[in-house]
């Protein structure tokens, strides 16, 4: 009998994010694959229990900890492991790999906004890319758009990279009652205009807030609500939230509460300069939830036509944006129902698949 092929993947999970969603889900994915055997490399094996994949402990504390975490604990795993293929899942590789290599690389936002980066951050994340894009011998990226800047910031990677969109979670039905639980204690406004995502920045959350309060004084009812941790460079969409009642700041949620705020909310605005896929737009199209978006980066090709796009990233094309959107209840309901198609055609089972190939392939060439 044929062995299985070992791949080991690491995954970091100790902060909430796109990331960390992709690499929870992929592994889920994986583990019902039944020709490769998965181990996981992971800060927080509690939040990968689920997956059923076989768990290596790496404790990881944060900032500058990522390098020995990186460059010392996770090769010393791998040589006890000694996997067929190793994969990391967040745009690094350790130095001195002997193991074949695939790198996912999310985004290249620290290249295409990097004043929305800080100094030392993007020192690091650039030379850990472009490290890891020479070392590997395939690329994972989630989209076209990604894997064209790849092509303008990394001309040495091509031929090597693999676009391989991220599943889309289908939204769960919540009852009436549910929804009115969690709308009551989390004090959420009747109506509101929904984003999601970290506070920095790149994600222009204070240009939302400024088109509904504008909405607002037009005679619209809205008012926004903002779900998502402080980032940096947070303060001008903070001032902005706390200028007057426009806006409802909720910096943390579960995932059954970010479900039931997916399901109340009129409207989902993501104005963002740079998105390598976009899990909160992916969340939004999932629950039916008529989307406002950047006509930028990732977010028309995930989008397609189920979304409207903005002429530009300004508090006046939001705001036109979102007054056409919500004083016309059949467009809405028509994007709503085009944003649950476009989503069902993205599944974890399917990335699953395409990171399948590519670690066969990658084991086969050695």
């Amino acid at each position: 009998m044929k062995s299985r092929l070992h791949v080991a993947l690491s995954v970091l999970c100790g902060t909430t994010g796109g990331p960390a969603t992709y690499g929870t889900r992929l592994l889920a994915a994986l583990a019902r694959i039944d020709d490769l055997r998965i181990t996981a490399l992971t800060d927080r094996p509690d939040a990968l229990a689920a997956t059923g994949v076989q768990c290596v402990p790496l404790p990881m504390r944060g900032g500058i900890d990522r390098l020995r975490w990186q460059h010392v604990a996770v090769p010393r795993a791998l040589r006890r492991l000694a996997p067929d293929v190793y994969h990391d899942t967040k745009n690094a590789l350790p130095f001195g790999l002997r193991v074949p290599a695939v790198v996912t690389v999310h985004d290249l936002a620290y290249h295409t906004v990097p004043r929305t980066f800080p100094a030392a951050s993007r020192w690091f994340l650039r030379a850990a890319t472009r490290h890891a894009v020479r070392r590997a011998r395939a690329i994972v990226v989630p989209s076209q758009a990604t894997a064209a800047d790849l092509a303008r910031f990394h001309p040495g990677s091509a031929g090597r990279v693999h676009v391989v969109p991220h599943g889309i979670d289908p939204a769960p039905t919540l009852s009436p009652a549910a929804l009115a639980e969690v709308r009551t204690r989390l004090q959420l406004p009747e109506r509101f205009v929904l984003h999601v995502g970290t506070i920095q920045a790149r994600k222009n959350v204070d240009l939302v807030v400024q088109a509904v309060r504008t909405l607002r004084r037009r005679g619209l009812p809205h008012r926004a609500v903002i779900v998502g941790r402080r980032g940096w460079l947070a303060e001008a969409a903070l001032r902005e939230i706390d200028r007057d009642d426009t806006a409802r700041w909720l910096p943390h949620v579960t995932a059954t509460d970010l479900a039931a705020i997916y399901a109340l909310a009129a409207a989902f605005v993501s104005p963002s300069a740079y998105e390598g896929f976009g899990f909160a737009v992916a969340d939004a199209l999932a629950a039916g939830v008529p989307a406002v978006i950047a006509n930028v980066s990732s977010l028309p090709e995930l989008c397609g036509d189920a979304a409207v796009r903005l002429p530009a990233l300004t508090a006046d094309a939001i705001a036109a944006a979102l007054a056409s959107m919500l004083g016309d209840p059949a467009r809405a309901a028509a994007l709503g129902a085009a944003g649950r198609g476009r989503a069902a055609a993205f599944s974890w089972a399917a990335a699953a698949t395409g990171h399948a190939a590519i670690y066969r392939a990658v084991a086969g060439a050695t």
